[in-house]
């Protein structure tokens, strides 16, 4: 009899269990064997757009200043809205290397049954919240200030699998890594006192893990290039950033990046806005403070 009770109580769990999700086994023809995550694909274009961002440009030099930046985010894209709070935090060591450490704490997110049935979520009304994963950067100079060569940085960063919610493709869960070389040279603006310009570039790799059985990791390049044109109290700038993966449909993000900031002397406050192309097709607008710790 208590064998016979424990299957009873088992086969009604799991009749309940399909019961809430019988609208995905219809919909994806589940094969009653594989685990649901096998039917999403981890690549840029089929997560939420924290997943697997293009990596902001680095210039070539880091910034000797204790910093904490808060900014929020939106990202919208067709039937598709997500609002977050992006935090990073830049800690200069002895003004040789420095390290960066970013993270969304808070992630809220509305899509229509198109996109959620494109992404294999399984929240049947597309709406909820999710932490994002945190990154951990060391950024360390090559060359800085020589007269006749650029600056020269070498990043490399490691993405932790602190991310959830992998059932709505809001987050990997698995970790990552990227490194690039990153180069840049102000040049004084003769006719315009006080106002300088800085080209930048940059190249690296980035490789993040897959759900995939051909390949179980993505390996890309990342490439991007950029202006800025700045005073003691703005900066105007444009940058264009990519990465190209194995599988070359979902894994092109290519964004083209325009951001003002007006400078104070702790604070700096900042407008971002970015476009993505289809395999990022996101339109995203960030308004953040960093506060500069200063000493006196």
């Amino acid at each position: 009899m208590k064998n016979i009770f424990l299957i009873a109580v088992f086969s009604l769990l799991t009749l309940k269990g399909y019961a809430q999700y019988a609208w995905w086994v219809i919909i994806h023809d589940w094969d009653y064997v594989s685990h649901w995550s096998k039917y999403m694909d981890y690549q840029p274009g089929t997560m939420g757009p924290n997943s697997l961002p293009v990596p902001d440009l680095n210039k070539g030099r880091i910034d000797t200043t204790f910093t904490m930046l808060v900014a929020p985010e939106v990202h919208l894209a067709s039937n598709d809205f997500t609002a977050d709070l992006f935090t990073r935090v830049n800690i200069p060591i002895k003004k040789a290397v420095a390290l960066q450490v970013w993270w969304v704490p808070i992630e809220y997110f509305k899509t229509d049954t198109v996109v959620r049935d494109f992404r294999a979520a399984r929240s049947k009304n597309g709406e909820g919240y999710a932490i994002g994963d945190v990154y951990i950067g060391m950024l360390i100079p090559i060359t800085d200030n020589y007269k006749r060569w650029p600056d020269l940085m070498l990043s490399i960063n490691l993405r932790t699998a602190s991310g959830n919610n992998l059932e709505n493709a809001r987050y990997t869960d698995a970790p990552g890594y990227f490194f690039d070389l990153s180069g840049g040279k102000d040049v004084s603006l003769k006719n315009w006192e006080g106002w300088k310009v800085r080209p930048f570039g940059s190249a690296g790799f980035y490789v993040y893990q897959t759900n995939s059985t051909k390949y179980q990791q993505n390996d890309a390049f990342m490439l991007g290039a950029g202006i800025d044109l700045k005073n003691e109290k703005w900066r105007f700038s444009v940058q264009y950033a990519q990465y190209s993966g194995y599988f070359r449909e979902y894994d092109l993000p290519k964004v083209i990046r325009f951001e003002v900031n007006k400078i104070y002397k702790h604070l700096d406050v900042h407008l971002r806005f970015q476009q993505g192309n289809q395999s990022y097709s996101f339109t995203s607008i960030r308004a953040g403070v960093k506060y500069k710790f200063v000493s006196k």
